[in-house]
């Protein structure tokens, strides 16, 4: 089974504490005893090095807190320590196991510092003396030691105490800050369980730490793979609608090649089947090819240039003007320069196709293009009484097409994503049976 965070965390913690606890109980047990009596060794043996040099008695037993006493080195042993333990009663000191032994004058005598730890036993406690020569007399410099081994066993327990209600403590005060944690966490993978169901929620999460910027992050991630599956949805959606249309736009050739060759194969040709037949092929390659060429408009753009864009578009208008007839373009522009980085062999498909489908579906004779401050316009009068789908691939707005400019309903969709992919805006408006095709390139 698997733990929970807040959980983990309170067992963590609480190990820490227990780890640090268990540490300082070994060291109190063990170690401070032993660091305890180098230290006091090390204060009777500075004191004696200062009585050595000052040779003031009460000024080195208040700066060490020493008890210094110095006796004739004449008497017997046993007068020695009989005076030695009537002087330490007077400085009420009561010391039931002390002897100054042979071994320890005939150290001093080499003029040697003899240091000794007198066990007072059931008093637990210990006197530490350091015995030295000065002239004919013995100084001896103590101080009394306690058991530490009894203080130590006396803070363990207070320790041991102290560490049960830690932990008591830790484990509330943790379960509060577990939860304040999880639940935080909770919230956000339960966000993540929809969004990778696709039911794309947002977390609504305050805590102004790390916790909160992940859930930023996850609702930006959200945002984002929500609009991806709406484009995909939709480019879907789109590709069947394409799917369909293209099958359309190709079903009608290929019926007419199938009937006419059926009739070459009757006998019934009179002279115009195969021709017929050659018309269909061509509609057929024409389909192929611009389909081909759609599909390729999603492509990075490559060949961005430098050019000047109104020579681009007065070129165009000059190479249709052999097939307008009756009809007339008429062009009205507030600059006679208009200079455009971008690829011109995609702006040129932009306009050459705009102007071909206004050519193609006017219901007039007139076509106005306007170039005014980088947004070009192209309009018409027309039969259409709906454009809402007039950007979509193979749709066909007009029943009625001019057979000498017949269309495979591409044109427009390949537009569309030309101009887009380029970055330029595209509009359509139509208003009092008059449409109007309009391309911003002014961001460019």
């Amino acid at each position: 089974m698997k733990q929970k965070l807040g959980t983990k965390l309170t067992i963590y913690i609480t190990l820490v504490v227990i780890l640090t606890f268990s540490i300082s109980l070994a060291v109190s047990q063990f170690f401070l005893p032993k660091y305890y009596l180098y230290q006091l060794n090390k204060k009777v043996s500075e004191a004696l090095d200062s009585y050595q040099v000052l040779e003031d008695v009460e000024l080195v037993e208040r700066q060490f807190d020493v008890t210094i006493i110095a006796v004739p080195l004449e008497d017997s042993i046993n007068d020695l320590n009989e005076n030695l333990r009537l002087q330490l009663a007077r400085e009420h000191i009561a010391l039931n196991k002390f002897w100054v032994s042979e071994e320890v004058l005939q150290t001093i005598s080499e003029d040697k510092i003899v240091g000794k730890l007198y066990d007072q036993g059931k008093q637990r406690s210990s006197f530490i003396v350091h015995y030295a020569k000065e002239g004919d007399q013995l100084v001896m410099i103590g101080a009394s030691k306690a058991h530490f081994t009894d203080i130590a066993y006396f803070i363990n327990r207070f320790n041991l105490a102290f560490l049960i209600v830690s932990i008591l403590i830790i484990i509330m005060v943790t379960a509060l800050l577990s939860r304040k944690i999880t639940n935080p966490l909770n919230e956000l993978q339960q966000v993540a369980k929809e969004i990778g169901e696709l039911n794309f929620q947002q977390a609504t999460i305050q805590t102004g730490d790390e916790i909160e910027e992940l859930a930023k992050s996850i609702n930006k991630m959200s945002t984002t793979l929500e609009s991806a599956q709406q484009l995909l949805t939709q480019r879907n959606l789109d590709l069947k609608q394409f799917m369909i249309g293209l099958t359309h736009e190709l079903k009608t050739p290929l019926a007419l090649i199938n009937v006419y060759s059926s009739g070459i194969e009757d006998g019934m040709d009179d002279g115009t089947y195969l021709t017929v037949i050659h018309q269909q092929v061509d509609r057929m390659e024409k389909i192929i090819t611009d389909m081909l060429y759609y599909a390729r408009t999603e492509e990075n753009a490559l060949n961005v240039s430098h050019f000047d864009f109104f020579p681009l578009l007065q070129e165009i208008i000059q190479n249709y003007q052999p097939l307008q007839g009756e009809k007339q373009i008429f062009l009205q522009s507030d600059v006679t320069e208009f200079m455009l980085n971008s690829e011109q062999e995609k702006v040129y498909y932009i306009i050459e196709n705009l102007v071909s489908n206004a050519l193609k579906y006017t219901s007039d004779n007139e076509i106005q293009i306007s170039f005014t401050s980088g947004i070009l316009e192209i309009s018409n009068h027309t039969t259409i009484q709906d454009i809402s789908k007039i950007w979509q691939p193979f749709y066909v707005g007009e029943s009625s097409r001019n057979k000498h400019f017949s269309g495979t309903g591409l044109g427009l969709a390949t537009v569309k994503s030309i101009a887009e992919q380029l970055g330029f805006g595209t509009n359509s408006t139509l208003t009092n049976g008059k449409i109007s095709f309009t391309i911003d390139f002014s961001s460019k």
